[in-house]
């Protein structure tokens, strides 16, 4: 018998043609189900998630490791073949009923974590962790709380970073009025720039219930305001973009939905990335379907913020699927969490993506966890980061009755094009039978090609449906 190590690459044609024919489109692909090691009933373990690389972070804020529902944070980190739990976060000075975990963000080397019920003056005014990485271990940096903090401010409920300026929402200051707070970063600590409120408040607008940073631009959402141009629309909801010139922010515009009414919520989420805002509205009504939800797509120009669109489930709107219960945006690509969404006859939930082609967005794809049980609420949080997506799933029962869990998607567009030219055509197979059947001690081997979830070191027709199915999608 004949033995060696060359590439049969004749059997790639035939390969390919029984796939051609058998594989489904794919986009994010789910990689991973994170649980907390030390997961019990009711931690409610994917209520907050942010990511920023290969780095992750997800709250459990009803944890009881320091007293009832006194919170912890988990952070995972890609290890190079999986997603594994690095550390649990908690405060120095934990109690119970802080709720530690509430809301998380991160950004290179620092994370910052809401316990919107911490008493750091009174009785659940909230407060901000930082920590920071040295080498690999996350510290407590620093303790934040409102200069003007008072009973029930829930100070934390909402926190985003971006560089050395952080802001946190607090939803309850002055009657549930809301106010978010702006802190920069000078020489590793963290100081109280200034305190953010709006032109027109009331008594329970709920201004801090979401927050959002990108460079200059802050976005807070007030998801209770009530509209007083005729028509009237209470809890409605608006959101407030704010612009910095040197170290003053000041209010710039006022989005609201243009077919805003009653109840809607608009702007119980938000996120930013670049000129666009996306924002959701969690109980609008959708073509006379109650409380189906929705999100709307803002665009900064030489005029000001311009409503772009109104995205929502078109196909399966059902009573109370609170769309746009979450939000996020990278570049072309929008994601919004649907809690309630309808699969297989039970409220699983699932995220939407959609994508930009010109100057429209369309739906690409809808996520879903595919071991989900009725009200896991699937999609209550969602991040994302290059080729890595997390959603929360913060009522599962992985561990127990609600300890919650969260999802990783993974976009491998972004690894089928093997020869970089932003592309994927034959010139990718070219590449990749130049890498068929061999395994990592051998010349030919090329880990780009290795495209299987997860990668196992071979470069077979587990690869090869992967590199077919972006093919015929024409990506």
């Amino acid at each position: 018998m004949l033995h060696t190590d060359k590439p049969n690459y004749l059997a790639i044609p035939v390969i390919l043609l029984q796939l051609v024919f058998s594989c489904p489109v794919l986009a994010y692909l789910k990689q991973a189900k994170l649980v907390a090691s030390d997961a019990n009933a009711s931690d409610r373990l994917g209520v907050s998630v942010a990511i920023d690389g290969q780095t992750a972070v997800v709250g459990a804020y009803q944890n009881d490791s320091n007293g009832p529902d006194a919170g912890a944070a988990y952070v995972y980190e890609f290890s190079g073949s999986a997603w594994q739990q690095h550390q649990k976060l908690v405060a120095s000075d934990a109690s119970a009923g802080d709720q530690f975990g509430r809301s998380v963000a991160i950004e290179a080397n620092t994370i910052v974590v809401g316990a919107h019920y911490g008493d750091a003056n009174d009785p659940n005014t909230g407060s901000a962790y930082v920590f920071t990485r040295s080498g690999t271990v996350w510290n407590q940096q620093q303790k934040l709380a409102a200069l003007d903090a008072a009973t029930d401010d829930r100070f934390g409920m909402s926190v985003s970073i971006s560089g050395d300026t952080l802001v946190v929402g607090a939803y309850g200051d002055d009657r549930q009025t809301g106010a978010a707070y702006v802190f920069t970063r000078n020489d590793q600590i963290w100081t109280q720039l200034q305190k953010l409120t709006t032109s027109d408040a009331n008594t329970g607008d709920f201004f801090g219930w979401s927050a959002a940073i990108n460079a200059n631009i802050i976005a807070v959402g007030a998801m209770n305001d009530d509209h007083y141009n005729p028509p009237i629309n209470t809890d409605a909801g608006t959101v407030y973009i704010f612009t910095r010139s040197g170290q003053i922010w000041s209010q710039q515009a006022i989005l609201r939905a243009s077919d805003a009414a009653d109840s809607d919520h608009f702007g119980c989420s938000v996120a930013l990335d670049g000129n666009f805002a996306v924002i959701g509205a969690y109980e609008c009504d959708i073509n006379g379907v109650p409380n189906v939800g929705a999100a709307y797509v803002f665009e900064k120009n030489y005029t000001g913020w311009v409503e772009k669109q109104k995205l929502f489930d078109a196909d399966t709107p059902n009573n109370g699927d609170d769309f746009g219960k979450s939000v996020a945006i990278e570049g072309d690509t929008i994601f919004a969490g649907c809690v309630n969404h309808i699969v297989d006859g039970n409220q699983v939930g699932a995220v939407f993506e959609f994508t930009r082609t010109g100057q429209t967005w369309f739906q690409k794809d809808l996520l879903i966890a595919g071991d989900g049980n009725d009200d896991d609420n699937f999609g209550f949080s969602i991040a994302v980061s290059g080729q890595y997506l997390f959603s929360g799933a913060p009522y599962n029962d992985a561990a127990g009755l609600n300890s919650g869990s969260a999802y990783v998607f993974k976009n491998d567009d972004l690894t089928c094009d093997l020869d970089g030219d932003s592309d994927i055509d034959f010139a990718d197979f070219a590449v990749f039978a130049l890498a068929w059947l061999a395994t990592p001690a051998q010349p030919a081997y090329n880990p780009d090609c290795d495209l299987a979830i997860p990668p196992d070191s071979l470069i077979n027709s587990l690869d090869l449906a992967v590199l077919c199915d972006f093919w015929l999608a024409g990506k």
